[in-house]
């Protein structure tokens, strides 16, 4: 039976996706290699998609940009283990404003856009129609988070 829920890790391809996420690697030289480079294959893939958002991409690119989130030292309440584990790997390292804004882009894109699979699901669910509240303030959560890092 498949998880169903209204949180970034409430669904099957979520927390699939997070299995996938390993701590940052260092060079030969002690720099680490591409800290950001699973988390924005997500995000950008969904950015790159023009056409129907199918709901695994969706889903996707909202677990890759809470990780990004909590990188930044927001992070949303009771974690996978597999991203405060990741943020330490960090070693303090922080996404850049770039790819803020293109996670900030990409999860706004699931809420609004009318291609979006997991918008027409969760409207689905809704009485109005409209997409359930529940599932909004959650994305709306997560752009607020990455918006406004902790200092």
């Amino acid at each position: 039976m498949g998880t169903w829920g209204y949180g970034s890790f409430e669904n099957d391809t979520a927390s699939d996706w997070i299995w996938e996420l390993k701590p940052a690697k260092k060079s030969i030289l002690g720099k680490l290699k591409e800290p950001f480079g699973y988390p924005m294959s997500a995000v950008d893939a969904l950015l790159r998609s023009d056409l129907y958002l199918e709901c695994s991409e969706c889903d996707e690119a909202i677990a890759a940009s809470e990780c990004l989130a909590a990188a930044v030292g927001s992070p949303m309440e009771n974690p996978p283990e597999e991203i405060p584990r990741w943020v330490a790997s960090l070693n303090g390292t922080k996404p850049d404003a770039e790819l803020i804004q293109r996670s900030i882009r990409a999860v706004e894109k699931v809420r609004d856009d009318e291609h979006s699979e997991s918008r027409a699901l969760w409207s689905e669910s809704s009485e109005t129609g409209d997409p359930d509240p529940q599932w909004i303030a959650s994305i709306n959560n997560l752009i607020s988070r990455l918006k406004s890092p902790a200092k």
